[in-house]
């Protein structure tokens, strides 16, 4: 017989999922310019207070039965700091940096992000990092669960295999298979890309950039741009954008 923390667990912010929400734990760290060591962690959990410590072993414990770790660029930062923590290379991760451009593409961007950065009320405060992250993350799910099904297949299919989106598509449990991927694009954004864009050679060499690119196209909206930390680290978005484009 289901429990009301059940119930609780599967229409948290409306969202309809496989997994108990337990499995999922939110982290910041607030790491030393010049030692480079961690002083300060940050981490909570869905109906759970979380903790904000400056101490190692109460966050590992804190995180030790989670199954997913979430953040905001903890990809490419916070877990660079965080190897020797027992048990966090079985974690499956999950990067609100890269999901947000996805799933927000318009202008004006997401109301918590400033670019790269989660707009926070605190200046280096990792516990309260970890609330917007937390409800960053949600708003993504969210938007992802509310593009047409086609968006939704072209973005996995494109995207299942990259480090800084597959923890987010396992955590859904969301798992299709497209034949042809070209000839689902050219459906999806029919009227959007040129008939003569060379995607079979962008879905091989670049789906990152490929993807980010479609997200733009779908808003219709010219006054939209790519942030320019998403330009800087994959700069051939606008190489695609042209192709597709013309």
């Amino acid at each position: 017989m289901p429990k009301i923390n059940d119930y609780l667990n599967i229409f948290k912010n409306g969202i309809l999922s496989n997994k108990k929400l337990s499995g999922i734990a939110f982290i910041d760290t607030e790491v030393g310019l010049n030692d480079k060591k961690v002083h300060d962690f940050g981490a909570v959990k869905d109906l759970d207070t979380g903790i904000h410590t400056n101490s190692k072993k109460e966050f590992e414990n804190y995180i030790a039965d989670s199954e997913y770790l979430c953040g905001h660029n903890i990809i490419h930062h916070d877990l660079k700091f965080l190897s020797d923590i027992w048990g966090i290379k079985n974690k499956k991760i999950i990067d609100t940096l890269y999901l947000s451009p996805l799933f927000f593409p318009k202008k004006p961007y997401h109301k918590l992000l400033k670019d790269d950065k989660l707009q926070t009320d605190e200046f280096n405060n990792p516990f309260n990092d970890c609330l917007k992250a937390k409800d960053l993350f949600y708003d993504e799910v969210n938007a992802f669960n509310a593009l047409p099904e086609g968006q939704k297949r072209i973005y996995f299919s494109l995207l299942n295999n990259v480090a800084e989106f597959d923890g987010f598509f396992k955590y859904l449990g969301y798992n299709i298979d497209i034949q042809n991927i070209t000839f689902e694009i050219f459906d999806v954004f029919d009227g959007k890309i040129c008939k003569n864009s060379p995607l079979k050679m962008l879905v091989i060499r670049h789906p990152v950039e490929l993807a980010y690119a479609l997200a733009l196209i779908s808003t219709d909206d010219n006054t939209s741009v790519t942030p320019s930390w998403l330009v800087h680290n994959f700069p051939y978005i606008e190489n695609v954008l042209k192709l597709l484009c013309n």
